[in-house]
């Protein structure tokens, strides 16, 4: 599957790769320097021994005890820094900065011309937790995917999203979700009014960077299914820490 001269790379193809189309002109070829794959050379740096939490800025507060956890929900993390907020029509969401690491292992993602992985192993990454908040005064029932967050540096040249670690060790190690789910919960997972959940993501990192994070809320229908006719979104531009 083609997308903007990336490639992604398949554990089971002979081959290896998958080569994703430009969305740009043909003539002009992405190079790794100018990918946030690279920025294992960037102004930040960290390691796996000493990844921190950003720290909490006092004009803007912190996640701590500001939000009513969803009785299905995982407890929402108190670290981290607030960046930001965005609003759907029913919904909205806070953005935090809660700490910096390394990958874990090389990406499945690679620039199609240059080979080179845009998230190479022990390169920078963050940490972005996501507290989604109903602000509407009726339930939201919602599946598994609860809110999908996207989060894409404004000047990230590949269509799609940032190249991220999958491993699972690196959410428990700054204490976040990437599923918000309790363990044998079932759906629907309703969102009462005024109740909240987090869910977290991390990519390649680069501080001060601005960007563009959207989450989509899709809520269930009786039936179980995807009611994409009530689907909504929201919008913002963070500065990284």
């Amino acid at each position: 599957m083609r997308f903007n001269n990336v490639v992604k790379i398949t554990g089971l193809a002979a081959a290896g790769m998958l080569a994703l189309s430009a969305c740009g002109p043909a003539a002009s070829s992405p190079t790794p320097a100018d990918s946030e794959s690279s920025s294992s050379s960037s102004s930040a740096s960290p390691s796996a021994s000493s990844s921190s939490s950003a720290s909490s800025a006092a004009s803007e507060g912190t996640s701590s005890g500001d939000y009513k956890v969803a009785a299905w929900a995982l407890p929402i993390s108190d670290a981290g820094e607030k960046l930001g907020s965005m609003k759907g029509d029913s919904f909205s969401v806070d953005v935090f900065q809660v700490a910096t690491d390394v990958a874990s292992k090389d990406s499945m993602f690679v620039d199609k011309e240059t080979k080179e992985n845009l998230l190479k192993k022990g390169a920078p990454i963050v940490y972005v937790n996501y507290v989604v908040t109903n602000t509407s005064s009726a339930d939201i029932p919602l599946s598994h995917s609860l809110v999908t967050p996207s989060a894409k540096y404004t000047d990230w040249k590949y269509l799609g999203g940032m190249p991220s670690d999958s491993s699972s060790d690196g959410f428990k190690k700054h204490g976040l979700t990437s599923s918000g789910i309790k363990l044998k919960e079932k759906d629907p997972f309703v969102l009462k009014p005024g109740e909240s959940f987090n869910i977290a993501e991390n990519f390649a990192y680069t501080a001060g960077k601005e960007t563009e994070i959207k989450a989509t809320m899709t809520p269930q229908d009786a039936a179980g299914d995807l009611d994409h006719d009530k689907k909504e979104t929201a919008e913002t531009t963070v500065t990284l820490k």
